[in-house]
């Protein structure tokens, strides 16, 4: 597994730091409590790669679903003993087959949905997402993309 598997430990952690900072911000004790539940969850989804990608996608939303203060599904239900990829339709929007995941991250395959439709910021692009899909993405922080675009006047 190597350098990619420390990798996506590391965004793990990252984000299970974060839940728990936030974790109080849910106003729900019973949200709270199944949060703590999916986080523990998660912490075993860790035998593949493909594994823990898919665990920190769920934590990814977890997160999200914390910072908005409310629990949205799977999360509001207690995780099923199943393991992750056998849960995998739960995440919103879907995901791909296992014989797509490496068409996971390419704008033109439709995203995590496995063909579906585009991000509305990859419709709107003139190359598709192409030059959004090639930039490096930080460990850490943020990444910002700014566009400026001159139309020609027209002409009439």
């Amino acid at each position: 597994m190597g350098e990619q598997a420390e990798n996506l430990n590391y965004d793990c952690n990252y984000n299970m730091f974060l839940a728990k900072i936030m974790l109080s911000s849910l106003p729900r004790s019973e949200d709270r409590q199944k949060a703590v539940k999916w986080m523990k969850k998660l912490t075993t989804c860790n035998r593949s790669l493909e594994e823990m990608k898919l665990r920190n996608d769920f934590m990814y939303y977890l997160v999200v679903n914390i910072q908005q203060g409310e629990l949205h599904p799977p999360f509001t239900e207690n995780p099923p003993p199943s393991p992750l990829p056998n849960i995998a339709h739960l995440l919103p929007g879907g995901v791909a087959a296992p014989a797509d995941v490496d068409d996971m991250n390419d704008p033109s395959s439709g995203g995590a949905s496995g063909g579906g439709k585009k991000p509305m910021l990859y419709e709107h692009s003139p190359d598709g997402g192409a030059f959004l899909a090639a930039q490096p993405v930080p460990r850490c922080g943020a990444f910002c993309y700014l566009a400026v675009v001159a139309r020609e006047p027209n002409r009439d």
